[in-house]
């Protein structure tokens, strides 16, 4: 933004800027004739505390604020359908925008009480209304151009923070700690000596305890139940030689009788 200090009596352009958005919004800025478009554009981006621009126009307008020509930032060419009285028809142009650093406010302004509309486009978009408010003489050797009147303050806008992408929680796994005797302790072990006897003692305690810990063999006889007959389970008969060995044949017969007549065995 170019800043001119008067020295000499000079007009300046008093124009008074109000917002669409708020009704309690107002700025009034006072610039000199011969600046540009853009030192307009950078006193309001200051006043109303407007950051990160990525285009802005001014566009003259009519009384009811019906736009006209554009005055851009940057350079953007459009297509335009406007009426050809020549051709009596409805046309399509490309039309590219003047500058904001190449055009100087007198160029543009006749009206002296001339109405413009300014777009503002960036993280947010605003739209702002101006009217040339009254033409003044300068008083003095002020700065300019400058804001001389502030009221009411834009709507902030809130960034919510991005989440950052959940990872996954890794386990810790425990690592015993192990303690290493430092170098002085170690050398207070040299100069124990071992007690000999007292090895052997400890020795002789230890296998005691193994002997007396150590189970001991038991030869326990399976059960013995008799039948009716006088025959004896679990106990093992004695051995014969021949069946002429046993001295009561007819006894024998009697209890194997029984298994020859009974079917369940």
């Amino acid at each position: 933004m170019t800043r001119i200090r008067t020295e000499v009596t000079m007009l300046i352009y008093h124009f008074r800027i109000t917002s669409d958005e708020l009704e309690d919004f107002l700025r009034e800025i006072e610039i000199q004739p011969k600046q540009t478009f853009l030192d307009f554009h950078a006193i309001i981006l200051e006043s109303a505390e407007l950051l990160h621009c990525d285009h802005a126009s001014f566009f003259l307008t009519d009384k009811k604020y019906k736009k006209d020509k554009e005055i851009s930032l940057k350079t953007d060419k459009r297509q335009v359908r406007k009426y050809d009285e020549d051709l009596d028809q409805v046309v399509t142009e490309t039309v590219t925008p003047p500058l904001m650093r190449n055009a100087k406010l007198n160029q543009y302004i006749e009206d002296p009480h001339q109405k413009m509309i300014y777009e503002f486009i960036g993280r947010e978009h605003h739209s702002f209304f101006i009217e040339l408010f009254k033409i003044l003489k300068s008083d003095g050797i002020p700065s300019y151009p400058r804001c001389v009147k502030r009221i009411g303050e834009l709507p902030k806008r809130i960034e919510t923070p991005v989440p950052l992408p959940s990872k996954p929680i890794t386990p810790k796994i425990a690592v015993p700690k192990i303690i290493i005797p430092r170098p002085e302790e170690v050398a207070k072990l040299d100069h124990i000596v071992e007690d000999e006897s007292e090895l052997v003692a400890i020795e002789s305690q230890l296998g005691a305890i193994l002997e007396e810990e150590e189970p001991v063999a038991m030869d326990i006889p399976p059960p013995v139940v008799d039948d009716d007959d006088g025959f004896s389970y679990g106990q093992e008969p004695e051995e014969m030689e021949h069946i002429e060995d046993y001295d009561d044949i007819e006894s024998l017969d009697k209890r194997f009788d029984r298994f020859d007549q009974d079917d369940d065995y």
